[in-house]
């Protein structure tokens, strides 16, 4: 091969980047590019994005939660969907509850209420329930 072609062949693996070790054009490694790629398209973990406001026995519909998802994007719309984890008054675990905050619009704040079936027994407490968010997934759309 002559000096000129090998002088070309380096010019163009500099140029393009083509290392062979995995990098994208950010120079970001396999698993580093694919969280960057799902940061930007908003999707993962929202955890920062809901909170529970209010978490208290109420008659008739059990241990309920007031969610609030506030959308921090200035552009994207995202929906959540949220796993609560209700603790009755007395302490025994109930079911977790799925719920799903759809279509949260740039920049505001959604709520919503979820409760969990609870009855509490004669004479049992019905103060000191407990709500706690124990995964969040947001998607975009």
């Amino acid at each position: 091969m002559s000096r000129t072609a090998a002088i070309s062949g380096f010019v163009i693996i500099a140029l393009t980047g083509a290392s062979g070790c995995g990098s994208d054009s950010s120079g970001k490694s396999g698993s580093a590019a694919a969280a960057a790629a799902a940061t930007t398209d908003g999707s993962g973990d929202g955890t920062k994005d809901v909170s529970i406001s209010d978490c208290a026995y109420v008659e008739k519909q059990g241990i309920a939660a007031k969610l609030s998802a506030m959308n921090p994007s200035a552009t994207a719309t995202y929906s959540y969907t949220v796993t609560v984890k209700f603790t009755a008054p007395d302490g025994s675990a109930i079911d977790p509850q799925d719920f799903s905050l759809l279509f949260v619009r740039p920049g505001r704040t959604d709520n919503h209420d979820i409760a969990a079936p609870y009855s509490p027994k004669a004479g049992a407490p019905t103060k000191g329930a407990k709500c706690e968010i124990t995964k969040v997934v947001r998607g975009t759309g």
